[in-house]
């Protein structure tokens, strides 16, 4: 999967088709830096004059990690010992207003210079001139990134043929239509390893009958799209999204996903796990779904490639004898790439120092120094390495620190918990082996033109859909089917598709 640049492996295929948030908590800063200079043979330059010190102020969801303050510090030690003059100030924002905060800086013209987005919002964050191109200052300030990930990775950032982020570089090839099970009570029932939806629920079955403490799944049944919808979902995956394209079908069509067979599937298998009790009889029960799987409380959960290595160390730690398995369906039929990206580092339009924001996530990834200390914190205070893994065995849970380091994964560094076997781990960096690369690489929907239709339809798909009574199984889809589509008509899907069709048909246009 993994090339010598990020990716180690090859992507051989290619399908032949013609026609695929304003709350702030804030933290903090350093002591820094003193001129440009070379770092890890890369040269790094900013805007400022010789011996001024910059800082640059980051914005990122969620909360501040613990010991920010003093890892904070070791960045900006390292960052001078490397010759980039410069400090980090971050200002941490509630997730469910960050998307809106990033609007309003720009708006305000406040000095903010590094953020994290996600794919599913780059075009939307172009259109309203919230990020910046970064072409030219990744030519000069970020020579490592553009030689070390590969091409059809930086496919995915581009709009209008600008680009607009910094891609992470992980498993892409439908990396999240799977789930996450305990392997040791797979065992304890004399299970063998699951490989379909049939295999998954005789174990979800085991669970009920043998360890009624034990809620056999929670968080839905996203694990199951792989065997029955392998298609390009254009809102974010299954459960988020209103729309599909098959991209077996020629030409390639944008479609309504809750009219299509796939959907009405899914939701049906949901509501028979609802009412075999496998799924929570409250789907408010599980408020926090990592940490309640890591508490033991669920047997089964959707997950993604890399989750189950973020969650197992506090699984064992709960549950010393657990085992995590990896589970995907239809292990034998194509893996298909529909995007080469997902989360992403970019610049805000109004940020003062744009050369240093790309000369940090250049610095970031150019050694695995640098990379820990940003990801991990201060070797021996916040973590131990145990080989090639991390640990936190014996590290204070106050000095625990945990960013957002999901947010610039770089499978060349990154540390491993020793609880992952040589077996999970190959599977990881050859994850995308043999995938296929669609010709829907690249593609992201502009809402704009269609906004108001797509508020209507949103509020509606969350009434019945979107983490609703039809995804928790509370409800029959046959008892609401007419009604649901019907309202969903009235409110303008079908202009929303023509509009998403048309960006469709001029992007495959433009790559002709």
């Amino acid at each position: 999967m993994f090339k010598s640049k990020f990716f180690m492996g090859s992507i051989i295929a290619t399908v032949l088709v013609s026609t695929l948030l304003a709350g702030c908590g804030t933290s903090n800063n350093a002591n820094t830096p003193s001129k440009n200079a070379e770092a890890q043979g890369e040269t790094s330059t900013g805007n400022t004059a010789a011996g001024e010190e910059v800082t640059l102020n980051i914005l990122f969801p969620g909360d501040p990690p613990k010991d920010l303050d003093a890892v904070n510090a070791a960045i900006a030690t390292k960052l001078k010992a490397d010759g980039l003059n410069m400090k980090l100030n971050y200002t941490f924002v509630p997730w469910e207003t960050y998307t809106n905060k990033q609007s309003l800086v720009v708006a305000a013209g406040e000095k903010y210079d590094l953020t994290w987005t996600h794919i599913s919002n780059l075009s939307q964050g172009v259109s309203k001139n919230v990020l910046m191109p970064l072409d030219d200052l990744l030519k000069s300030d970020g020579p490592g990134l553009l030689k070390d990930i590969s091409d059809f990775v930086w496919k995915a950032v581009k709009v209008d043929g600008k680009t607009y982020a910094i891609p992470r570089v992980v498993p892409v090839a439908q990396s999240n239509d799977t789930f996450q099970i305990r392997g040791d009570l797979r065992k304890k029932y004399g299970l063998p390893e699951i490989k379909s939806s049939a295999d998954f629920e005789k174990y979800l079955e085991a669970v009920k009958t043998n360890d009624p403490t034990i809620t056999p799944l929670a968080g839905g049944a996203g694990g199951l799209v792989r065997e029955l919808a392998p298609s390009y979902f254009a809102n974010g995956d299954f459960t988020g999204s209103f729309f599909y394209i098959d991209v077996n079908e020629t030409p390639l069509k944008v479609k309504n996903l809750f009219a299509s067979e796939a959907y009405e599937q899914y939701v049906n298998k949901t509501r028979e796990w609802y009412k075999k009790g496998y799924l929570p009889s409250d789907p408010n029960m599980f408020k926090d779904i990592n940490g309640d799987f890591a508490k033991g409380r669920m047997a089964a959960m959707p997950s993604n490639i890399l989750r189950p290595t973020e969650i197992i160390d506090a699984l064992k730690t709960n549950i010393p004898d657990a085992e995590l398995e990896f589970v995907q369906f239809a292990s034998d039929k194509p893996k298909y790439i529909f995007t080469s990206a997902d989360n992403l580092l970019s610049v805000l339009s109004t940020s003062k120092h744009p050369k240093e924001a790309v000369a940090f996530v250049n610095w970031l990834h150019s050694s695995q120094e640098n990379y820990d200390l940003f990801s991990l914190g201060v070797k021996d205070v916040n973590f131990k390495a145990d080989g090639n893994s991390a640990s936190y065995e014996g590290i204070s849970p106050d000095k625990q620190y945990f960013p957002i380091s999901w947010a610039w994964t770089d499978l060349r560094y990154n540390k491993f918990s020793k609880y992952i076997t040589p077996e999970q781990l190959d599977v990881i960096k050859t994850w995308d082996d043999g995938a296929v690369q669609t010709p829907l690489i690249g593609f992201s929907i502009n809402t704009e033109p269609v906004k108001a239709e797509l508020a209507k339809v949103s509020a509606i798909a969350s009434e019945y859909s979107t983490q609703g009574p039809l995804m928790n199984g509370v409800v029959d889809f046959a008892a609401v089917k007419d009604k649901f589509l019907s309202r969903l008509n009235d409110a303008g899907i079908d202009k929303v598709l023509a509009e998403y069709q048309k960006q469709l048909d001029a992007f495959l246009a433009q790559q002709k």
